[in-house]
């Protein structure tokens, strides 16, 4: 069998060569419609790119390292799939790198990433607080982009690309609270991190414009994930009930709700219940979850121009990018 050449491509695409080669590398001077249909044509054809060839004419591996935290959370695994699909649009391959929150294996993935020479870096920040960036810092100095996403540490100057975390949660709590709700429980990760102290102010806040008083014992830290729901779920059926309890993430609620369910507490009829990110399955519960969309494929594809971007221009300043959340209100909160 011949091999198939970017040639054979361009031939077939009834495009110049160079047009091709743009296309298949995500250079821009390419209009879109044209793009599609030389990918198009080179994966029918079954073209496969010299890698090698490749990275001896532009010094270039065209791969991108991305971290994760937790692909056992559906959130992360959308944004796997959305980023791989902007690289794959553009000529790139994506390099994955899982760090479970873990400052230590975020480091052994950086490292990974800079040994294998990848082109760029994307990375889902630990939720650690003000952890040692010593590695990221390397990648500064080797001069391989950075862009973060869905949130970032306050201490490196990187791109950014994420939802305002804070307005989502004023919309949220301003609905429960014009709901009649008053006693809102919000049920968060460790304070001192931009993802969780951003959904903590848009909360104040709401209770502030609406002239509401606010109980500081209504804020409660515990782990972001489902245990983490379910348990301070436990702790608050001790006392006197909320009458809304809203969780950092969907996972989170889905705790709060199973351990609600196991205590024979209602949803929405004697709590509701709110989480934040709209996983695919948020809408497919027994008890159609409320909560907070994220716009997750406009803020991969975003990160990924702008980490594309620096990496064409190495001295383009930072971006900090905050896309807009909507409320998607469900059957698992009420009007009181």
């Amino acid at each position: 069998m011949s091999v198939v050449t970017i040639k054979n491509v361009a031939n077939a695409a009834g495009v110049s060569l160079g047009t091709a080669s743009m296309a298949l590398n995500g250079k821009e001077g390419v209009n879109e419609e044209t793009r599609r249909r030389v990918l198009e044509i080179a994966e029918e054809l079954g073209y496969r790119p010299n890698q090698y060839a490749r990275l001896l004419t532009s010094k270039k591996t065209y791969t991108i390292g991305l971290i994760v935290t937790d692909i056992s959370n559906p959130f992360f695994g959308i944004i796997i799939e959305y980023i791989e699909q902007a690289l794959e649009e553009r000529g790139y391959e994506l390099m994955l790198g899982i760090s479970n929150g873990s400052i230590s294996k975020e480091k052994k993935c950086i490292l990974k990433f800079i040994d294998l020479r990848v082109d760029g870096v994307i990375i889902v920040p630990s939720h650690k607080q003000s952890p040692d960036i010593t590695h990221l810092l390397e990648l500064r100095e080797r001069k391989i982009p950075l862009c973060f996403i869905t949130t970032y540490y306050d201490d490196m100057d990187a791109s950014c690309v994420m939802t305002d975390l804070s307005d989502g949660s004023y919309q949220l709590t301003s609905y429960l609270l014009s709901a009649g709700h008053r006693r809102i429980v919000y049920i968060i990760g460790n304070r001192a991190i931009p993802v969780s102290n951003l959904r903590v102010e848009g909360y104040l806040s709401a209770f502030r414009k609406a002239g509401h008083e606010f109980n500081p014992d209504w804020i409660v830290v515990d782990e972001a994930t489902f245990e983490g729901g379910y348990h301070a779920t436990g702790n608050l059926l001790s006392g006197p009930l909320p009458d809304a309890i809203l969780a950092m993430n969907d996972i989170m609620a889905m705790g709060v709700i199973k351990r609600l369910k196991e205590a024979g507490v209602r949803v929405p009829e004697d709590i509701s219940v709110a989480g934040y990110d709209d996983l695919i399955y948020s809408s497919l519960l027994e008890t159609p979850l409320t909560t907070v969309r994220q716009p997750v494929l406009q803020m991969c594809t975003r990160s990924v121009e702008i980490l594309l971007q620096r990496m064409e221009n190495c001295t383009s300043p930072t971006e900090k990018v905050l896309l807009r959340p909507q409320l998607i209100v469900r059957a698992s909160t009420r009007e009181c």
